[in-house]
């Protein structure tokens, strides 16, 4: 799949100017083959009592770049409104750059599955989701 440069960056500018996407320092990597790459540095503000990541944190981003994923498939023309979201934890995550993969698994007319993976050193496991979620276009939306 062929993304276009000025359409990501386009939306990741706007994106990182404001709300979770200024607070995670998400940055967008590339793309290969529908897979696409990002890199996230968690603030220290996101670290639970015994100093990993707190998972509703790591959930989050997931969300979020799985979201990123659907709008660059559509060329920024659909997003989800998430029905459904599920998270397995493999193992903690310290304050570390840390990799998402994420891969939309089915997109139809009105709903999307999609895989999302975050990874930490030596590309280990720390956490899965499956993200369904409800197809809106994005015109009329507020930039």
């Amino acid at each position: 799949m062929s993304i276009e440069k000025a359409l990501i960056d386009a939306v990741m500018k706007v994106y990182q100017s404001k709300g979770v996407g200024k607070f995670f320092s998400i940055n967008f990597l590339v793309e290969t083959d529908g897979e696409f790459v990002f890199e996230v540095c968690f603030p220290p503000d996101c670290l639970n009592p015994q100093g990993n990541v707190q998972g509703g944190m790591i959930t989050s981003v997931l969300d979020d770049c799985t979201a990123l994923c659907v709008l660059f498939s559509t060329k920024g023309k659909r997003l989800p409104n998430t029905t459904d979201f599920h998270t397995t934890f493999h193992r903690p995550l310290s304050l570390e750059p840390a990799i998402i993969k994420a891969s939309i698994l089915k997109i139809g007319k009105n709903i999307v599955s999609i895989e999302g993976k975050i990874f930490k050193e030596k590309n280990k496991l720390v956490a899965s989701c499956l993200h369904t979620g409800f197809l809106f276009d994005t015109h009329g939306m507020k930039k």
